[in-house]
């Protein structure tokens, strides 16, 4: 089975070097969920085959689409932000360990490896028809949830543990060894191929809410994408994640909110309040227990103040770039990676990007990294009526930065988020330049610059 994992990913490589863009995305895309960072060919430095991915897919558009890479790099409309963040990770790497410091080097890295799919996604979104992306991924996603299903049902994950058995060194949670069941007594768990079930939790609440619009959009037959959004639910629900579940119904009720007449939201979020009532008391109920402490908010207030204390000598640029995760995670007995205080108090996993962008890199680092997602946010906000087609991407955004503030981004998780940003970011600059331009072709047209001569004439006879 190592031999054909192989070659998949291998396989992967090839059609991201010699496909066109789109195929080269729907691999990108495919073999970002399909090998999750915890399998690595190296393990100092951190190496994984989706980061060979990811570099494979920035070197081959440099290559074949240069210009329209360095653009997206340097003429995006998120250039301010994403020039702040980097700024943010230089000065940590200055104030702690210098220029040439290792310190540097992981802000290099953090860089390339958190913004590479946005600009990668932007890049493909604003030369490619998104529409056509959805209905090639479509199949790809449904099979995701057949096997999310089939993993629920039998509380056993196959795929997880033949994808990273195949690889020299495993830096997971689970031990390939035995069979790995996620589910507890009090609720299924899956994880697909993916790190951890909050991280498969992600990647569905994205994918659901990026097929939600496509309702009311002639692109794909309303009885598979019916369907395929209800494969999606039924693995929310099964993944165990429950901001993953808070998230989407977020996620919806904004839908609904921005979409429809006042009588179809009155009915439609009455019915999601009476059908949920029961999933969101139990919700609420381990928010506060002890039974779903890495929920719980006291718990989640209890790793605030460990945070804010941790930079109390500087507050302002952090203790440095991959601070937390080097410096202060510990695996315990059970084999978690943890995070405890000076007394020994467990903190548990730092759940929430708030916490660990405030140690690694201060509230500079913090309010660079809100700021970029509310920046995408507000184009998307501001645009949505804009266009013919009536965009809802600022769903998504909304629903993941809720879902990053809450749960983080474990097991690089908010590659997927950022991916499907990036492509929608490009979409709506493809749409906007086509527009720009309609209506200056229109301006120049013989009619309008003879009533333009006509007026002129009007107003100089007068």
């Amino acid at each position: 089975m190592s031999i054909l994992v192989l070659l998949l990913f291998f396989g992967i490589l090839g059609i991201i070097y010699y496909g066109d863009s789109q195929k080269r995305f729907m691999a990108f895309f495919a073999g970002t969920l399909l090998f999750p960072n915890v399998c690595l060919f190296i393990k100092n430095p951190s190496i994984s085959p989706q980061h060979i991915i990811l570099y494979t897919f920035l070197a081959v558009e440099f290559l074949k689409n240069r210009e329209e890479l360095l653009r997206g790099i340097f003429r995006n409309p998120l250039i301010i932000p994403l020039g702040l963040s980097v700024a943010s990770y230089t000065c940590t790497a200055l104030f702690n360990g210098g220029l040439l410091s290792i310190d540097m080097y992981y802000g290099v890295r953090d860089i390339v490896d958190t913004f590479g799919y946005l600009i990668a996604a932007y890049v493909v979104g604003k030369n490619n028809d998104i529409h056509k992306f959805a209905k090639s991924i479509f199949p790809f996603i449904a099979v995701c949830c057949f096997f999310g299903i089939i993993e629920g049902l039998l509380n056993a994950n196959y795929p997880y543990k033949i994808i990273n058995s195949a690889f020299p060194h495993y830096d997971g949670l689970y031990n390939l060894n035995s069979d790995i069941s996620l589910g507890q007594s009090w609720r299924t768990r899956t994880c697909f191929t993916t790190k951890h079930p909050t991280a498969f939790g992600t990647f569905l609440m994205t994918m659901f809410l990026f097929y939600l619009p496509y309702i009311k959009k002639n692109v794909i037959p309303l009885s598979k994408l019916l369907l395929l959004l209800g494969f999606l639910a039924v693995n929310i629900v099964m993944c165990g994640s429950r901001t993953a579940l808070f998230c989407t119904l977020i996620g919806v009720a904004l839908y609904i909110a921005d979409r429809f007449s006042i009588i179809v939201k009155i009915a439609t979020i009455g019915l999601i309040i009476i059908s949920f009532t029961a999933i969101l008391g139990i919700i609420a109920a381990n928010f506060q227990s002890g039974q779903g402490r890495g929920s719980s908010l006291d718990f989640r207030a209890q790793q605030l103040i460990f945070s804010i204390v941790t930079i109390e000598n500087s507050p302002i640029w952090g203790n440095g770039n991959k601070y937390a995760s080097h410096n202060l995670f510990e695996e315990n007995d059970a084999g978690q990676m943890r995070v405890e205080d000076n007394s020994g108090t467990d903190m548990g996993g730092l759940e929430s990007v708030v916490f660990t962008l405030l140690i690694d890199r201060g509230f500079v680092g913090l309010i660079s990294y809100y700021l970029l997602l509310f920046w995408i946010f507000w184009l998307f906000y501001r645009y949505r009526n804009r266009f013919s087609e009536r965009d809802d991407a600022f769903i998504i955004v909304a629903a993941g930065t809720l879902f990053l503030t809450l749960s983080g981004s474990i097991g690089n998780s908010s590659a997927f988020l950022f991916m499907i940003f990036g492509l929608q970011l490009g979409h709506f600059i493809q749409e906007k330049e086509k527009q720009d331009n309609e209506e200056e072709s229109n301006s120049l047209s013989p009619a309008n610059l003879h009533q333009d001569g006509q007026k002129q004439v009007q107003f100089e006879s007068n």
